[in-house]
């Protein structure tokens, strides 16, 4: 019985030693077999992505934005990509040569094909090109292509424009279609939606199907892979783009998608099964000062030296914003600290007080000045050499109105120049022009302009002082338009001493002219001086301590416009109000819509400061909208910086592609001037939560993108299942018991 149980008892462990050996060797097998084995993707499995707002057009011609600008550039090829491996500008279905941008060749790639299997010809190219310049479909594209010829050779295509401007590249971004789309469409359907499915593609995807859930406020768009894209290397089924209505509606639904492009931070840390990929854009958002209201350098340096970058990102909170601290988003610092100079002076300067000083002045002091008897009927007033050179001309300077040539021409200007032909603008109808007494003899009613031109030798301009009165007649009425004085003189030298002694003449005018209007305002209410007096104090006793008020007790008040849709510029705005708070200045926030602050831009007088972003896309060396003279009227100057040395320098950069090393040069130069100038305080890049599933491999993005439509690029390197691959080179039952013993004396 015993010896049983103990026969048993040795069959058992018999059995387990073979099933221990077997499952032991079985594992070792399989060590060895995968152990330099690959692990290599497999195209499997649908990946998602979610969009909010209204529908794409699907239209390549109209101006790209928003969700349309996005399905571009999953749809179709340009002539031109930007790689965000390499970020650079790179061929898309052709190569051009960008070194002379006044001609630009672009040779054809080979196996560049339509999704229907067709080659893409210069055909396609050329007609595409063709109906964007002849053609108000894309207003953008339109006036960049101007006066460019544009020519088709056999595999090439080449444009040709008679300035240099880089802003002309963009064009080369623009989606190429079909000829034989663009030639049965009609005039009008061209500007209209494109069909949703049936279209010819050229990108790395094309549309199969749509799917609308009306009672969801959700459209599905189906994409699969373009199999006529040459090395194709998408590496999953089929792409779903989840159109949302609203955000309420994403929301609801945000566990159906596997990635979210989060610009405004709607989810952010909140579902785990998201990783971030955080990008910025070459984008800022900065503070303008606007130099035709804030002249005075001085205050400008206060202004900016108040308003703490490091303290906003702290509020914005970092993990959203970056900060920026020039308008070419490297790491040189343009703020520069105050001169050292009284504030109180500074803004006393400008005409404008504290309460106390006000009560002060209006209180009866013996240490009266002025007489205001019948006898005091004249005034002197002198000032030392070293103040006079410092009186400017601003407060009695003025744009002239009707010049048009040359650029710019002022209520009084200074020349050494004995030559100078001037044009003016005919700003009403009239039959004749007067200048001063002389009626232009060559001047035709009718005539939209006129010309006059300043020289000795005509007797129209001598040296010292020339003033230009210009009357328009019509029938026999002379109304004066403007007057323009030009203070003349061939040597520079005498020429700074007139322009001092001119100056001086107008303070001195201006003074003598303020002291009698106060006399004859005295005289004519000798009865009522205290009663003003005390009605005035009474008014300044109800004022707020804390700021600046002048003559008129008006609060000395900046006017701050900013766009009020995003909320990080409306914390901003708020911030910057409160800063400058500390340093006694009121500032009134003006909410503006996109719409509206584009006419607030070219009304220079409704704003002080300025709030906002600035995109620099693919170009963010070319900052010439912003701050070359040319843009102040109608353009985006938001400073009203009118300054040579800069122009030059900007059109010089804005002109060509430069080689890294004299690109550096010309923006420290450029920053250098603004630094001096304190026009502009850039405060930072808002970051971008670009929220991918944790179940998708993918390589990461760049941490800067030149536009959000290239996160595309995070979908030509993602897939979601892959597999392992047996390397059975130099594998043999002999290197399997060399593995084996290796493995035992480890």
């Amino acid at each position: 019985m015993l010896q049983d149980k103990i026969f048993k008892l040795k069959k058992y462990l018999f059995f387990i030693s073979i099933l221990f050996f077997v499952s032991t060797f079985s594992h070792l097998c399989y060590v060895y077999l995968y152990n330099d084995s690959s692990l290599e993707a497999v195209e499997w499995g649908t990946i998602s992505e979610a969009l909010i707002g209204t529908a794409p057009s699907l239209n390549p011609l109209k101006p790209l934005e928003w969700n349309n600008k996005y399905m571009m550039e999953l749809l179709y090829r340009s002539l031109l990509q930007y790689n965000v491996k390499t970020q650079k500008i790179e061929s898309d279905i052709a190569s051009c040569d960008l070194s002379n941008l006044r001609t630009v060749q672009c040779i054809l790639e080979p196996n560049v094909k339509w999704s229907n299997g067709e080659f893409i010809t210069v055909d396609d190219i050329y007609a595409t090109y063709n109906l964007l310049q002849n053609s108000d479909i894309n207003p953008i594209i339109w006036s960049l292509l101007g006066t460019t010829t544009i020519t088709k050779a056999e595999n090439a295509i080449v444009f040709k424009n008679d300035k240099k401007d880089i802003n002309f590249v963009n064009t080369f971004f623009q989606p190429i279609i079909p000829k034989s789309v663009i030639e049965t469409l009609w005039e009008d359907e061209l500007k209209w939606d494109f069909s949703i499915i049936d279209q010819i593609y050229s990108g790395k995807f094309k549309i199969t199907n749509i799917d609308q859930n009306f009672s969801l406020g959700i459209t599905k768009f189906v994409l699969q892979k373009n199999n006529h894209y040459f090395n194709n290397d998408i590496m999953f089924d089929q792409f779903v783009i989840k159109l949302f209505s609203d955000q309420h509606s994403f929301l609801q639904n945000k566990h159906t998608v596997n990635i979210f492009n989060d610009r405004s931070h709607f989810i952010w840390t909140s579902v785990p099964r998201f990783q971030n990929l955080d990008y910025t854009l070459p984008q800022h958002v900065s503070l303008y000062i606007n130099k035709e209201t804030i002249n005075k350098n001085s205050l400008r340096w206060f202004i900016f030296e108040k308003i703490n970058r490091e303290n906003l990102i702290k509020i914005l909170w970092d993990s959203f914003v970056k900060p920026v601290y020039n308008p070419y988003l490297n790491e040189t610092n343009i703020d520069k600290m105050p001169e050292k100079k009284n504030y109180d002076e500074l803004i006393a300067s400008l005409g404008y007080y504290k309460k106390a000083k006000l009560i002060q002045d209006l209180i009866p002091s013996t240490k009266e000045t002025v007489n205001y008897s019948e006898e005091a009927t004249t005034f002197s007033w002198s000032i030392s050499e070293d103040d006079k050179s410092k009186l400017s001309i601003d407060k009695f300077q003025k744009d002239s109105e009707i010049v048009y040539s040359p650029d710019y021409v002022d209520k009084y200007n200074f020349i050494s120049s004995g030559d100078i032909l001037i044009k003016w603008k005919v700003t009403n109808a009239t039959d004749a022009v007067i200048i001063n007494d002389y009626q232009l003899k060559w001047f035709s009613a009718g005539n939209k302009t006129f010309n006059y031109r300043l020289r000795e030798s005509y007797g129209t301009l001598k040296e010292w002082v020339n003033t230009y009165k210009i009357y328009f007649k019509k029938w026999e009425t002379k109304e004066l338009v403007e007057e323009i004085t030009f203070i003349y003189h061939k040597n520079k030298t005498q020429l700074t001493k007139a322009k001092q002694n001119f100056i001086y003449s107008l303070h001195e005018a201006e003074f003598k002219k303020s002291q009698e209007a106060k006399i004859t305002e005295e005289r004519n209410k000798p009865n009522t001086v205290d009663l003003i007096k005390e009605e005035k104090l009474k008014k300044l006793s109800e004022l707020d301590e804390t700021y600046y008020y002048n003559e008129n007790l008006e609060r000395f008040t900046l006017k701050l416009s900013y766009i009020s849709t995003e909320t990080d510029l409306e914390k901003t705005a708020i911030y910057i109000k409160d800063s400058l708070k500390e340093i006694w200045l009121d500032v009134a926030l003006q909410p503006e819509s996109i719409n509206s602050l584009s006419k607030s831009i070219s009304n220079k007088k409704s704003y002080d400061l300025l709030l906002t972003g600035v995109n620099l896309w693919y170009f963010p060396s070319n900052i010439f909208p912003y701050f070359h003279s040319s843009q102040v009227k109608n353009g985006y100057n938001f400073s009203s910086l009118k300054k040579t040395s800069l122009d030059i320098l900007l059109e010089e950069l804005k002109s060509d592609i430069l080689n890294p090393e004299k690109e550096t040069e010309i923006k420290n130069k450029i920053l250098s001037i603004l630094k001096e100038e304190q026009v502009v305080k850039s405060l930072y890049t808002p970051k971008i939560n670009l929220l991918v599933d944790k179940t998708i491999n993918t390589s990461l993005l760049p941490s800067e993108l030149p536009n959000k439509e290239l996160r595309s690029n995070i979908l030509y390197n993602s897939y979601i299942r892959e597999k392992k691959t047996i390397n059975f080179d130099n594998k043999s039952p002999l290197s399997f018991l060399k593995y084996l013993f290796n493995k035992i004396n480890d």
